[in-house]
């Protein structure tokens, strides 16, 4: 056998026993964070006014609702409409549906390393809803942009970069 003969097979059984090596060390994805039981989160205080007001919201059109299941406030401007709320349905619970018509866009993500979805409820995209696994409930800020602002906000965006706020005030799980 010739040296550079010997040399590519040397070569190519190391490559295939470093594959090999590599493959079964690559670690599996870590699991996401234990979240805590979020259902005595208060959506409609979990803001403070002055930051709801440095957000855009008018502090005196908020709107309380409790409706099956779903509670929370709502606040309106004239270049967007804020909702917080906590939901009992949970996120997988919303991710089990994620081929549900009534949802555009749906994806998995995560806000500040704890995992949620947003989608929008809207064809058009003027209207998006943001959720953080909250355990045994779900937490959602939906952003809704009328189609009359002349410059409007993108609702998901807007709806996340909020929800990032919220995130850190949410209980966390026992270590």
């Amino acid at each position: 056998m010739r040296r550079g003969t010997v040399t590519v097979i040397v070569a190519g059984v190391l490559a295939a026993g470093c594959s090999a090596q590599t493959g079964a060390q690559t670690p599996a994805p870590a699991p996401p964070p234990a979240v805590a039981n979020a259902n005595g989160v208060d959506m409609c205080t979990i803001l403070t006014d002055p930051e709801l007001t440095a957000l855009g919201a008018r502090l005196d059109t908020r709107t309380s609702f409790n409706k099956a299941g779903v509670v929370g406030c709502r606040w309106q401007d004239t270049s967007f409409t804020l909702s917080l709320e906590r939901d009992n349905a949970t996120l997988a619970g919303y991710q089990a549906h994620r081929q549900d018509p009534q949802f555009f866009n749906f994806m998995d993500n995560t806000v500040n390393g704890r995992a949620g979805a947003h989608f929008g409820v809207d064809p058009h995209g003027s209207q998006c809803a943001q959720l953080i696994d909250g355990g045994s409930v779900s937490l959602s800020v939906s952003v809704a942009v009328p189609s009359t602002v002349s410059q409007p906000v993108d609702p998901c965006t807007e709806a996340l970069r909020i929800a990032q706020m919220i995130e850190p005030r949410l209980p966390k799980a026992a270590k």
